[in-house]
């Protein structure tokens, strides 16, 4: 399988993975292992991003920020990745990924410090979840995955996700319920139940 790509001579590499060293290979291995790191801490980050209370401002704010840290990069870099053509993957790298990942750091940095109060909302309703991958099976029992948490924030409705256990079970709607949020080093607000 000929792989191609550009070289430290700035031409073009054609030719197998034999002919790679077993630096390249190491950090080719590396960079995948790293790639699949990152996607994974994101499948973990999912059940914050969905109890953010300002997630869109996060997670946008993040990836402004990530474009003008991809161009400040991209800017000090710009005598090693000249001419453009010869470092396209590199520049692409850099201006993709960047972007990408960084609401990820943004959220897991945002939960790193801060304290944790309990606030008020009016309770609206708690609801069971089921949630399936590959779908069921026929004739199996299907179980409760998770909890919706639906309240009220002055005037704006809020719908959060818990799988552990039903915490409001006898609360009525309109009730007032006292609920764990942290706000955190960048001053987003994150509920905290589990």
């Amino acid at each position: 399988m000929a792989v191609t790509g550009p070289n430290k001579f700035g031409g073009y590499f054609t030719g197998t993975m034999d002919d790679l060293s077993w630096r390249e290979r190491l950090v080719a291995m590396a960079a995948v292992i790293v790639l699949f790191g990152l996607i994974w801490l994101y499948t973990r980050e999912y059940p914050v991003f969905t109890n953010t209370l300002q997630a869109s401002r996060l997670v946008l704010g993040a990836f402004l920020f990530g474009l003008l840290l991809a161009g400040a990069l991209l800017y000090f870099l710009r005598k090693r990745l000249t001419p453009w053509a010869n470092h396209l993957p590199e520049v692409l790298l850099i201006v993709f990924f960047i972007p990408l990942f960084m609401p990820l750091f943004a959220s897991r940095l945002n939960r790193a410090g801060g304290s944790v109060e309990h606030r008020p909302f009016k309770f609206v309703a708690e609801a069971p979840y089921v949630a399936s991958a590959y779908g069921w099976l026929r004739y199996q029992p299907i179980e409760v995955t998770g909890y919706r948490l639906i309240v009220k924030d002055g005037e704006h409705l809020r719908q959060f996700q818990y799988k552990s256990q039903p915490y409001f079970p006898i609360t009525q709607p309109g009730d007032t319920v006292l609920l764990p949020v942290r706000c955190g080093l960048l001053g987003v607000e994150v509920m905290e139940l589990k």
